[in-house]
């Protein structure tokens, strides 16, 4: 597709056929191990993801994964290139996560992403063309636990 929407007046190319699917980039079961491992690499304290006693009486009735354990974890590369042909230069923008249910230790997660969006827009620094590609993060009655957006950009420099 051939677009100049968004008042931008630089026409770009992409491929419309990948916005909305979704694929499977795979599953994982999370471990008590796993947990521990992530919250010791941030130094993250809180009883309700380290202490297995104290979050016995807690909320969740046992330890919980913290949301950020899903954007860590390596569930394999895949998804669909939108080939978006603009500029001569492409980064990552940013992303976003939210966190929907507890995960917790025994849980398979199975992530599925798909590109969610791809729009131009125009700024100071000129256009640039945003492709936003979101992950679901799904336990194993397929309810989404936590979900990511990711922004690339490209543009010329």
């Amino acid at each position: 597709m051939t677009s100049d929407e968004g008042g931008s007046d630089a026409a770009f190319e992409y491929d419309e056929t990948v916005v909305g699917k979704e694929v499977e980039l795979g599953s994982l079961n999370v471990t008590a191990e796993m947990i521990a491992n992530y919250c010791g690499s941030l130094g993250e304290t809180n009883p309700l993801y380290t202490d297995e006693a104290w979050a016995k009486d807690g909320p969740y009735g046992g330890i919980i994964a913290p949301p950020g354990l899903m954007t860590a974890l390596n569930f394999g590369a895949g998804g669909l290139d939108a080939k978006v042909t603009f500029g001569n230069t492409t980064f990552f923008a940013g992303s976003r996560l939210e966190s929907f249910e507890p995960i917790r230790p025994g849980d398979t997660i199975t992530a599925r992403t798909y590109v969610k969006e791809v729009y131009p827009k125009t700024g100071r620094s000129g256009t640039m063309v945003f492709v936003v590609r979101r992950t679901d993060f799904r336990n194993g009655d397929d309810t989404i636990v936590a979900a990511t957006e990711a922004s690339q950009v490209h543009r010329e420099v």
